[in-house]
């Protein structure tokens, strides 16, 4: 499978294969809703969703939610494998050093 090009900005994640001639396939919002279940199976009435951002100002906050989105993204509309392949994430214009190995670690 070809690499997956992937830039997670604050409002919106756009994603799809590497190809120099080719716009992202995929644009989404990065904020997201999850649902929070009580551990006494209360009824669909009393679930509470809760909306978050894993991206702030360019920069992951939420690495939990990052991965959720991640694999929704790669798995589900890019249909990758259980193999995966390669993904090229792209990082802010003037990103510090410092802050870009921190992502990588």
């Amino acid at each position: 499978m070809a690499a997956v090009v992937i830039d997670a900005g604050s409002k919106l994640l756009k994603a799809g294969l590497a190809s120099p001639d080719q716009d992202p396939s995929l644009i989404l919002p990065t904020k997201m809703k999850r649902v929070v279940e009580d551990d006494d199976g209360a009824d669909a009435s009393m679930i509470e969703e809760v909306t978050g951002d894993p991206v702030v100002r360019e920069f992951i906050m939420d690495w939990n939610a990052m991965d959720d989105l991640l694999r929704h993204v790669l798995y589900t509309n890019l249909g990758w494998a259980d193999g995966g392949g390669l993904i090229l994430f792209t990082d802010p214009l003037f990103t510090p050093k410092a802050v870009g190995e921190q992502l990588v670690h």
